[in-house]
């Protein structure tokens, strides 16, 4: 990403931001902003204030930036808060693994495929013997 968008608003002030994501949703393309300070600041795992604006083509073919209606506001921050949970859980699982790895030969207890303690006979079997 690494793109710096400089914002000027209303009253002449401007504020550099640095472009965190750009999502896509509906047929839109948004953008998510980080003030520029706060990105530089800002360690892993510390959370830095966001804002959101939709990417426009204006009459004179500039892409302009636009603020969002709160409905719209709402579907995005939806979208992108299950993106992220989404990620947690995949780089969960991969940490995690299946836990299968230690087993070696895919065994569990050392036991021979296909035997077990009751001389080859699975648990959910029925026994005619047994009552």
């Amino acid at each position: 990403m690494n793109e710096i968008v400089t914002l000027v608003y209303e009253d002449g002030e401007e504020e550099t931001f640095s472009v965190e994501d750009v999502v896509e949703l509906d047929g839109n393309t948004y953008v998510v902003l980080v003030p520029e300070e706060q990105d530089s600041e800002a360690e892993e795992g510390d959370e830095v204030d966001a804002c959101i604006l939709k990417v426009e083509t204006s009459e004179d073919g500039e892409e302009v930036l636009v603020d969002l209606d709160d409905d719209e506001y709402e579907r995005v921050t939806d979208m992108i808060c299950a993106d992220v949970e989404e990620y947690d859980e995949d780089e969960e699982e991969d940490e995690e693994g299946l836990g299968l790895e230690d087993a070696g030969d895919g065994l569990v207890n050392d036991e021979v495929e296909g035997e077990d303690d009751d001389g080859g006979k699975d648990d959910w079997e029925d026994d005619p013997d047994e009552e």
